[in-house]
């Protein structure tokens, strides 16, 4: 972490409560082994990923949208609205060359616990073949996630931005 800039903060100002929205990211090292670069700081699917229905699949999570079939099941929060402002997903060869980084940059006005794994982990489940787009949309629709999505583990998941 590091400090771009400094200034003074009005009276009411609070870190959470004041942030106009954050951006994520998720990465993955697609690769059969795992970099020891990498193996701290991202996913290791030793699979093959569809890239193509991934592209497809995370159209869908953008928008506002209820939340409540990729968020924790037991919340006390008001509202499990929010809405998703951008969701990009890149690939690219690690910075050593040594495999390929898929990476799942989500922004959103607010974030619910364990949304944007729940994110990450059905589109991994797209780029497996375990499920599709549809299952996606019914899943977003209806609030009910398929068992075959699961909640992608913490260590891929990175805050990179906090907006004010």
């Amino acid at each position: 972490m590091r400090v771009i800039d400094a200034r003074p903060a009005p009276e009411d100002f609070h870190a959470r409560y004041s942030a106009k929205g954050k951006t994520y990211c998720y990465r993955v090292f697609n690769e059969r082994f795992v970099s020891p670069f990498w193996a701290r700081y991202a996913l290791h699917e030793p699979r093959a990923l569809d890239t193509g229905a991934i592209f497809e699949a995370a159209t869908l999570f953008v928008g506002e949208h209820d939340w409540t079939a990729f968020s924790a099941a037991q919340s006390d929060v008001k509202t499990r609205v929010r809405r998703v402002t951008r969701l990009d997903v890149s690939e690219r060869r690690s910075s050593r060359g040594r495999g390929r980084l898929v990476e799942f940059s989500v922004s959103a006005e607010g974030f619910l616990r364990y949304m944007v794994r729940s994110i990450a982990g059905a589109l991994l489940a797209v780029g497996r073949g375990e499920t599709n787009a549809a299952a996606i949309l019914h899943a977003i629709e209806t609030g009910q996630r398929p068992h075959i999505i699961t909640t992608a583990p913490a260590h891929g998941l990175t805050l990179v931005e906090v907006h004010y």
